[in-house]
C-alpha cells in the first residue's frame, strides 16, 4: 500500500476515495477517526490519508487526483459572489 493524498477533512478524503473508485482504483481512509485525539497526536499525524492498495497504480491515483484536485480549485474560482445573479434567478 502506498499513501497518495493527505487530505484536510474526512469529507475530503472521502471524495478523492470515491475519485479514485470511479476510474477502478481501490483505496482506503487512514486516520479516519483520529480527529478525536488532537490534543494527544499531533495535528500532522491526525489528518485523514488516502492509502491505494496496489503499489503499481500510485503513479495513476496521483494523476486522477491531480485532475481531481484542479477542477475542484476551478470550480471554488468560478462560484458566483453571494447576492449575484445566476440563472436560476435572473
Amino acid at each position: 500500500m502506498k499513501r497518495v493524498h493527505i487530505a484536510p477533512t474526512l469529507l475530503d478524503a472521502q471524495l478523492v476515495v470515491d475519485a479514485l473508485s470511479s476510474v477502478g482504483i481501490v483505496s482506503h481512509i487512514f486516520n479516519a477517526n483520529a480527529a478525536g485525539a488532537l490534543g494527544e497526536v499531533p495535528f500532522l499525524q491526525a489528518q485523514p490519508e488516502v492509502w491505494v492498495e496496489d503499489d503499481a497504480r500510485a503513479h495513476r491515483a496521483r494523476e486522477v487526483l491531480a485532475d481531481f484536485l484542479s477542477v475542484k480549485s476551478a470550480r471554488k474560482r468560478s462560484a458566483p459572489l453571494a447576492g449575484s445573479a445566476t440563472p436560476a434567478t435572473s
